[in-house]
C-alpha cells in the first residue's frame, strides 16, 4: 500500500497483528455493513486482542508490504485528513484467479502459466488504448469483488 496522504493513527492509518500470517486462512464472513467499506464488509471470524495490533504510519510516498494473510484493518477517520492509498498487490504467477479472469502486468520473469490477461504496456501518457484497457480492468476486478452485493 503506497500511502498518497499522510496515514497516522489520528486519521485510522492500517493496523496488523504481527505473527498472524502464520496461521491458516482465517474464516471471514460478509457482513455487508455501512460502516464497513470493503466491498462486501469482509471480516475474520475469530477474536482480535487490539492490544497486539501495531500501528502502520505512513507519509506520502510510503509504502507498508505485508503478507496477504496477516490479520489487518483500520478504524473510521474521524479527523479531516484525508487517508488516501494506492494498493498494489504481488503474486506468483502460479496463482489462479477463482471466478472470472483478470488482468495482471508481470512484474519480472516468465508467467509459465498464463492464469492472467496481460495488461498492455501505455505507448505515452493518457494512451487512450491504455485508459481503455484499464477500465476494462476495473470493470472485471470490480465484478468479483461486489460480486453478491445488494
Amino acid at each position: 500500500w503506497v500511502a498518497l496522504s499522510p496515514s497516522t493513527r489520528e486519521n485510522g492509518c492500517m493496523r496488523v497483528v504481527p505473527g498472524t500470517h502464520k496461521f491458516d486462512q482465517l474464516p471471514h464472513q460478509d457482513t455487508h455493513a455501512a460502516s464497513n467499506l470493503l466491498s462486501r464488509g469482509q471480516e475474520i471470524q475469530v477474536e482480535v486482542n487490539e492490544a497486539d495490533a501495531v500501528d502502520i504510519e505512513l507519509q506520502p510516498g510510503q509504502m507498508s508490504l505485508h503478507h496477504v494473510k496477516i490479520v489487518h484493518g483500520s478504524e473510521a477517520n474521524p479527523s479531516p485528513i484525508t487517508r488516501m492509498g494506492f494498493a498494489i498487490r504481488y503474486i506468483p504467477t502460479y496463482v489462479r484467479q477463482v471466478g472470472p479472469r483478470t488482468s495482471a502486468v508481470l512484474v519480472r520473469g516468465v508467467d509459465e502459466y498464463q492464469h492472467f490477461d496481460g495488461e498492455p504496456r501505455p505507448a505515452g501518457p493518457f494512451d487512450p488504448a491504455a485508459i481503455q484497457a484499464q477500465q476494462e480492468a476495473v470493470t472485471r476486478v470490480n465484478a468479483i469483488l461486489y460480486d453478491g452485493v445488494a
